[in-house]
């Protein structure tokens, strides 16, 4: 009776002991949910053989005005389908700068703190021979480091924002920089040829941002006179510049559609119903030569608010890979044409006065009135603010 009693206290102890530890343990939480970031994958079709790769080539940290450290920039990026994305910081505005210079200023040896030191001069405040005394290349390294860690698939480029007043001289990015630290002048011109030598491409951003036009200004004549300017955004945000299309075109620029993300980019896109803002790049792969020889090429597109911006023959080129066409005849007159969309993007139809709409991975059909019709692209844009006319050539 005795072995009997002492064997239940024994196990009466043991489940207990059980208990204590899977309370005390690593089993006291319990898991509602999954946590897994889930990555947009897009489908986009070749061109010419090429590869479509999507970036942003216009994106800022906390280590300038942004919001968020270059490791989530890395990761907003992946999730948002990205296959390149460039770190192009401000290097003459560091608002968020000044902000930690208040906060650790116990840090300097009179408790006063320390002064910021041309911070502000994208608003006009002129740069000054003191230079910029914070490390510019920090943020990017930071970035790169991230992706190759977590995020392989995502290839983040080098860069740095050369920003001045906005209406007479404006803001350029900097692409594939070597030394960041080694950009700055007080002589505007001097700081873009100075990313120049480095080997970098220069794209004119936001050309007509806080203007009332986009032509060029005095300095903007100057730069452009001395070959300094690759590449320009057509769209920045939500901001489209028509006219800009075209100095691309005239100019052999490559053409960029960019965020300048600051905020989340899921605090601007993430209840929109189309993707960020990005650049479509056609290029071998995504090697650094392949893309400079596409963006030199002026083989790119812009995405923005579902609108693809370009020059025609990329367009129509473009277009024409994305669509598969099906054509069902009855009799000699009636003729009826499906439109499958074979991407992740949706297109705008309009045909004798109708718009269709076809979403992304799904067809439509088309009643044609004749043999050979035209209908146009209502969101794809080209030269002087036009939409994509194609013709549908009747097989003989």
């Amino acid at each position: 009776m005795k072995r009997a009693f002492f064997t239940i206290l024994l196990s009466l102890f043991l489940v207990l002991g059980v208990q204590s530890v899977c309370l005390a343990g690593p089993h006291a939480s319990r898991v509602l949910y999954n946590r897994v970031a889930k990555r947009t994958n897009f489908v986009l079709p070749q061109v010419d053989g090429l590869n479509c790769y999507t970036a942003d080539l216009h994106v800022h940290t906390m280590f300038s005005d942004g919001e968020v450290s270059p490791a989530e920039r890395v990761k907003e990026a992946w999730i948002d389908g990205l296959d390149i994305m460039a770190i192009t910081d401000h290097i003459e505005t560091r608002r968020q700068e000044r902000s930690m210079l208040k906060f650790l200023k116990g840090y300097s040896p009179d408790g006063r703190g320390f002064q910021e030191i041309n911070s502000r001069c994208s608003r006009g405040v002129h740069a000054d021979e003191r230079g910029i005394p914070s490390d510019m290349n920090y943020s990017a390294s930071l970035a790169i480091k991230a992706a190759k860690r977590n995020y392989p698939e995502l290839t983040v480029i080098k860069g740095i924002e050369i920003s001045r007043e906005p209406v007479h001289i404006g803001h350029y990015c900097a692409l594939w920089t070597k030394d960041n630290n080694a950009i700055y002048s007080t002589d505007d011109a001097q700081a873009i040829r100075n990313a120049k030598k480095q080997g970098a491409l220069i794209t004119h951003n936001h050309p007509g941002w806080e203007r009332t036009s986009t032509d060029y200004t005095e300095f903007e004549k100057k730069i452009y006179a001395e070959g300094l300017i690759d590449g320009i955004e057509v769209s920045n945000s939500r901001n489209f510049y028509p006219e800009i299309v075209d100095r691309a075109i005239d100019k052999k620029l490559y053409m960029v559609s960019a965020t300048d993300i600051h905020a989340t980019t899921a605090s601007i896109f993430g209840k929109e119903n189309f993707y960020r803002d990005m650049t479509l790049i056609f290029a071998k792969d995504k090697s650094e030569k392949s893309l400079r020889k596409a963006l030199l090429s002026q083989k790119t597109l812009g995405y923005c608010g579902g609108y693809i911006i370009g020059e025609k023959s990329l367009l129509t080129k473009f277009y024409n890979a994305s669509i598969t066409t099906i054509l069902r005849k009855e009799g000699t007159k009636h003729y009826y044409l499906t439109l499958v969309n074979n991407t992740s993007f949706d297109y705008n139809i309009v045909y004798r006065g109708t718009t269709y709409h076809i979403p992304a991975f799904s067809a439509i059909p088309l009643t044609l009135k004749k043999a050979s019709p035209v209908y146009t692209v209502e969101n794809m844009i080209h030269r002087s603010n036009q939409s994509l006319d194609i013709e549908y050539k009747m097989k003989k």
